[in-house]
Parts: C-alpha cells; sequence; structure tokens
C-alpha cells in the first residue's frame, strides 16, 4: 500500500471548511496553550544560545521570536520558537503519538504563516494537517519507535512540521511526498539526552527541519515516495514493529486532536499521576507532610525510566524525577513552573521527603495511571489509585484552567493588557486575516530586549 502517497495526499487537500467545529475549537486551545509555554520559555537561557548563535549566522530577519522584540530568519525562527516551546516541558502531550505534539508544528506553521501573511483558518487548517500526521505516523511503529531510545517528539514531530507546511504553501501531493522523504531522512533525537537542553532543541530542529522540507520539495527537491512504507524507510529502521496501512484507518473521520491532553504541573507528564494522587489525599484526607513516615509509589514503568532521576541536582533535572514531584507536592502543593527551580531541588525540606519516596514499576499500569501508599507516623495507611486524565473530563474547567495558565506564563513577558487582547484574539483566530497581527502582540517588552552574552552553563556536578 502506498501509504506516503495516501497520506500526502489528504495533507495537502485538507481545508479549513472540512474541519468539525470541536476540532477548530481545539486547535486554538493548543495554540492558546502553546503561546503561553513558549513566552515563558523564551526567557530560559537556551533561548539566549540559539538566538545568539542565529544572529551570528545572518540571514533577512522574516518571522518573530516570540517573546522577544527581534525578527530572524524563517529557519532561525522555528528552531528558536520550537525549543523554547519545549524548554519548560510544560506544553501538550499525545499518549498515541507518546510525545508533544504542538511543540514541533507550531513553530513551523507560525514562521511561514507570517512570512506569507496566512490567514488564521488556514493557519489552523496547516495545524490539523501536521498533528494529524506526526500523531498517524506513531501509529505506524507504536509503542516500539518509543521504546527503542526515540524521543517521539523530534522524530515524529519532523513530520508533522513538514506536513504542516505542505498545506499552508499548498504544495501538490507529489511534492508532499517528497516534503515527507526529506522530513524523515533529517529525523533524529534520543532520549539519552531527557533533562537537558537537548530535549527541547529535539522540538525546534523537528520544527526548523521539517519547514525547510517543505521550502526545498516546493522548488523541486526530490526524495524517496515511500518513507514511511519503504523496506529502509522511516518505519522499517526507527522501530521493531511497522504497520504502515494503520496511519490510514478512518482518516478524515478521527481526529487525533480530540485526544490531546494539557498538562496541569510544569513536569514530565509521567509524573503527573503521582502528583494528582497525592494532592487527592492532601484534599481527601488533610494529609500535611509532617505525618508521612514513608511513600510508596507505584508508577508505569516507562515512567520509572524517563523520570527516575533520584536526585534531581538542577530544577530541569527536578521535572524528571518521581520523588522529587512527590515530594513538591506534598511539601508545597504548587507545582507550577516556579517550582522547579534549583533552590527547591537543594531545599532540605523537600530532599528529606524525596528520600522516604519508593517507586516500583508496574508494568500493568498505563502513562496517565499511578497508585501511591501513604504511611503516617501515627500507623495510618491512605491509599489513592490515580487515573490522571479524568481531571480533564470537565472541559469548562479544563478552558478556565488554561486561561489562567496562559496568563501566568504571558503576564510576566507581555503584561496584562497584551496578555488579555492575546486571549481574545486566539479565541477568534479563524477571523484573523493576517497572522501578523498575532505575532506584534507576541514580541516581548523592552527588559527582554538586549541579550547579555553568557558563558555555556557546565554540567552540575
Amino acid at each position: 500500500m502506498e501509504v506516503t502517497k495516501a497520506l500526502s495526499e489528504y495533507i495537502v487537500s485538507l481545508k479549513f471548511s472540512d474541519l468539525p467545529g470541536d476540532v477548530v475549537e481545539g486547535a486554538k486551545t493548543c495554540f492558546l496553550d502553546w503561546l503561553g509555554v513558549t513566552l515563558s520559555g523564551s526567557k530560559e537561557p537556551l533561548t539566549d544560545i540559539l538566538l545568539q548563535t542565529g544572529e551570528a549566522q545572518g540571514g533577512k530577519p522574516l518571522a518573530t521570536i516570540v517573546g522577544r522584540n527581534k525578527k530572524t530568519s524563517l529557519l532561525q525562527a522555528a528552531l528558536i520558537n520550537g525549543s523554547a516551546s519545549h524548554a519548560l516541558d510544560f506544553d501538550d502531550v499525545h499518549l498515541g503519538m507518546m510525545g508533544h505534539p504542538s511543540a514541533p508544528v507550531f513553530p513551523a506553521i507560525l514562521a511561514l504563516g507570517e512570512w506569507k501573511k496566512s490567514s488564521g483558518k488556514d493557519f489552523i487548517a496547516a495545524f490539523i494537517a501536521g498533528f494529524e500526521a506526526e500523531c498517524r505516523i506513531s501509529s505506524i511503529v507504536y509503542p516500539e519507535h518509543y521504546l527503542c531510545g526515540w524521543h517521539a517528539t523530534g522524530t515524529l514531530g519532523h513530520f508533522g512540521a513538514a506536513a504542516g507546511c505542505a498545506n499552508l504553501l499548498g504544495l501538490t501531493p507529489s511534492q508532499t511526498v517528497y516534503a515527507l522523504g526529506i522530513a524523515g531522512t533529517q529525523a533524529s533525537g534520543i532520549k539519552q539526552v531527557f533533562g537537558t537542553m537537548c530535549k527541547p532543541f529535539h522540538a525546534g530542529k523537528a520544527a526548523m527541519n521539517g519547514l525547510l522540507a517543505a521550502l526545498l520539495a516546493e522548488k523541486g527537491f526530490t526524495s524517496s515516495t515511500d518513507m514511511l512504507e519503504g523496506g529502509k524507510g522511516f518505519s522499517k529502521v526507527f522501530s521493531t514493529r511497522m504497520d504502515p496501512p494503520k496511519a490510514l484507518e478512518r482518516l478524515g473521520e478521527d481526529y487525533a486532536i480530540r485526544a490531546v491532553i494539557f498538562k496541569r504541573h510544569a513536569s514530565c507528564f509521567e509524573t503527573h499521576p503521582a502528583i494528582d494522587a497525592v494532592l487527592a489525599l492532601k484534599e481527601e484526607q488533610g494529609l500535611t507532610a509532617d505525618q508521612v513516615d514513608s511513600i510508596h509509589l507505584e508508577a508505569y514503568t516507562v515512567a520509572c525510566d524517563i523520570a527516575g532521576i533520584p536526585t534531581p541536582k538542577t530544577g530541569l533535572e527536578g521535572k524528571f524525577s518521581l520523588a522529587f514531584c512527590v515530594a513538591l507536592a506534598l511539601g508545597d502543593g504548587d507545582t507550577g513552573e516556579p517550582s522547579f527551580n534549583n533552590e527547591k531541588v537543594r531545599d532540605p525540606r523537600l530532599v528529606a521527603l524525596q528520600d522516604k519516596v519508593n517507586i516500583t514499576p508496574d508494568p500493568g499500569l498505563s502513562p496517565s495511571r499511578a497508585k501511591i501508599k501513604i504511611f503516617t507516623k501515627d500507623g495510618r495507611i491512605l491509599e489513592k489509585f490515580m487515573e490522571t486524565l479524568d481531571l480533564s473530563k470537565d472541559r469548562e474547567k479544563m478552558k478556565k484552567d488554561l486561561t489562567r495558565k496562559f496568563h501566568d506564563l504571558s503576564t510576566p513577558i507581555l503584561g496584562v493588557e497584551k496578555t488579555e487582547t492575546l486571549i481574545s484574539k486566539i479565541r477568534r483566530l479563524d477571523k484573523v486575516s493576517n497572522l501578523g497581527t498575532l505575532t506584534r502582540l507576541s514580541k516581548g517588552q523592552k527588559l527582554l530586549l538586549n541579550i547579555a552574552l553568557r558563558p555555556c552553563p557546565l554540567p552540575p556536578k
């Protein structure tokens, strides 16, 4: 079956008018969430480094760096914004993709759309094309691809970015076949680097390389025509199992975006069930940190791997430590972005709680589930089974939570007035005639204009 060709035909034929209302609203919500985490990520050290390096290369200033009063080349904007959007590990998640779907796609189509003066409707259609492409390609290799050590946000994100840009550029099906081929041969990103700047760099490179793939294909650059199903193609090389036809099941009927998950805690999603279990016990039982004697956590096997740092030394490492996240939820209760800093992970009070956490992998659990048992000093045993997805079923509460999250992330960068204006415009994204009106609003205040040169940070001892 010519899976690459069939998927390419779908990618370029998708129009805004084809999209159900809930899918359109889902795209708007994803953009609000992505823009918030990118604005906050714009102040991270890796953004400084990437921007300094990009400026040294030169190039026409065609696309805005979110959160900064600067423009750079299309490819550099995709790289920098993509990396910034995943820097906090606070961006959306899709369990079928086993990754972060928005982080590679939005930076690519935003840079391209700003340059092309695209409309909000075209931007939404391009995003859904990219989102569908990466999630459907994931279904071909799920879950072995991720379990082998590949970072799906980086690898699959190449296809998502290329597909979104192909749609926005109006490429032909044959050009899009080549774009997916060019994206696939660049795809990379391994989990060994989790907890370092390289993890968000994967998202940025996926955005940059996917955009490049579409631009090259537009000019006639060629590649394989069966990148997905070929004998030495992506599926065969990047996974121990492949099922290419699965990518086409109910194409145009089911939309992957309906299963997107928005983070409430600023840490690896694999820590969320444990955090939610602790917070639930605190609310239900009136549990306090000083009552705890020991904690036993049963978590998804993969969670124990990727979020298994036992004694984090930096705030970033804390996001990938089940033990620290449990201690933070128990000791402070605040698991927002400001709580994951170097001081917190070294706080003697939280370190003492962290040392009380014993973790056991349970292959019977899913990524969204955890079991926790807390033994108190007065002899009680408090237990909680958590399905963290249950907390997202109240859609109205979710929308309020995401608006509050956007305020928390955006206001320190843009101020209250710009933040409110952006929220309003994103809610009416399908009415926007030129994306430039949005990117102009996403520029940072003057305090972020000048980036001081800083030495590259050394690894923690």
